[in-house]
């Protein structure tokens, strides 16, 4: 994918890779697909090489595809320490809503003859997410449409320890920190579950996370996320996954989250039998991948009508 960098209203930057198919290639209603990446993770957890990557349903399918390194990873802009009348999630769903989304979409997404957005969230990328979201359900003149949701890798139901993942502190930037690569490979994907290939590319795949983004899961998700997907309106696609490192992994656990989206006009819940967490570099991958993309193009066309 094409590297980019976006100026944001708010004086920020965003930054992160994109898969633009040309029009002609596009089906009739086209969303234009934003990725949020994990903790420990940046903008190329969808794009980590030629076979584990979005760009390769985008192209075939001609809808468009954008992931950016989320605020405060990579090469957008960190609003850390995080201020005291916030906390880090809520500041994410605020930047994402406010600035970064609708900077997206005026870029990529109304020059493409996109008709929406659909947003690809993996793990702590999906907490910001969802409260966007929310925003947007309340905001009565948001600056771009939101056709759906897709979410994998986040639960409220943790395994023993899963609220605290192993960390060390090395030299990185103020805030942050860094998984040990052998003990994050060994949570991230279960024995038998992942491509040697994707092993190579774990060094090159691990940045820097704010601390705040992991504290943030039992401090502020945990306790406030099913009051934010009340509010949503929006088409969700929820996944969990059998082996999941972090949260139960189990066709219960999927229902309890699914439900809490009570306002959603529609909310189709997977249980992913065998997958580990990294669930999009998993073998799982081009099967997820395909499903997210087909989501999408029914949210686009679902939007279409209903507006």
């Amino acid at each position: 994918m094409q590297s980019f960098k976006l100026p944001l209203p708010n004086g920020a930057t965003v930054a992160g890779i994109h898969n633009i198919p040309p029009v002609a290639s596009s089906p009739h209603y086209r969303p234009l697909i934003v990725g949020l990446h994990g903790g420990s993770y940046d903008c190329h957890y969808f794009d980590a090489n030629e076979e584990y990557t979005a760009a390769k349903q985008s192209t075939a399918l001609g809808v468009p595809f954008v992931a950016i390194d989320r605020p405060c990873y990579g090469g957008t802009t960190s609003f850390l320490p995080v201020p005291e009348d916030t906390d880090f999630t809520s500041e994410t769903g605020r930047w994402l809503h406010e600035h970064i989304l609708p900077a997206l979409w005026t870029e990529f997404g109304v020059s493409n003859s996109c008709n929406c957005i659909v947003v690809l969230a993996h793990s702590l990328g999906v907490m910001g997410a969802t409260f966007a979201a929310a925003l947007h359900a309340q905001d009565k003149t948001p600056a771009y449409p939101l056709g759906g949701i897709i979410a994998s890798g986040l639960g409220d139901q943790f395994l023993s320890g899963g609220e605290e993942a192993p960390i060390r502190k090395p030299d990185v930037p103020p805030y942050h920190t860094l998984f040990p690569l052998d003990v994050k490979d060994q949570m991230m994907f279960r024995p038998g579950t992942v491509d040697p290939e994707i092993l190579a590319c774990s060094e090159s795949l691990n940045v820097p996370s704010p601390l705040a983004d992991a504290e943030s899961l039992s401090s502020v998700w945990a306790p406030k996320w099913r009051e934010w997907a009340s509010h949503i309106t929006a088409p969700v696609k929820f996944a969990l996954m059998e082996q999941d490192c972090f949260f139960v992994g189990t066709e219960e656990h999927v229902r309890s989250c699914v439900g809490a989206f009570v306002k959603s006009s529609r909310v189709d819940g997977s249980f992913v039998r065998g997958a580990p967490h990294c669930l999009e570099l998993s073998y799982w991958a081009p099967g997820w991948y395909a499903s997210c993309f087909g989501f999408a193009l029914e949210c686009a066309a679902s939007f279409a009508v209903r507006t």
